[in-house]
């Protein structure tokens, strides 16, 4: 397989969700990236099921995709 573009990102998680989401992906065999980018890529699907298709080339990435902090700051919580 090709080597694709790869983004690479930085994601705050709770230590209890981060915990669950490791043995959910020890559970089914795969490591916690991989798990993580295939519940990304069924969410992905999911969306386009329900609105169409999406076009990467319309999709702006923002200038923090490094996984910086917002610039006010803020820590957003769920």
């Amino acid at each position: 397989m090709a080597q694709k573009n790869r983004i690479t990102f930085t994601v705050r998680i709770e230590e209890e969700l981060y915990k669950k989401m490791l043995a959910t992906a020890q559970a089914e065999g795969r490591d916690v990236n991989n798990h993580m980018l295939h519940l990304i890529r069924q969410n992905v699907a999911y969306h386009e099921r329900v609105h169409g298709r999406i076009d990467p080339s319309k999709v702006v990435v923002p200038e923090q995709s490094s996984g910086a902090a917002p610039a006010s700051g803020s820590d957003e919580t769920d």
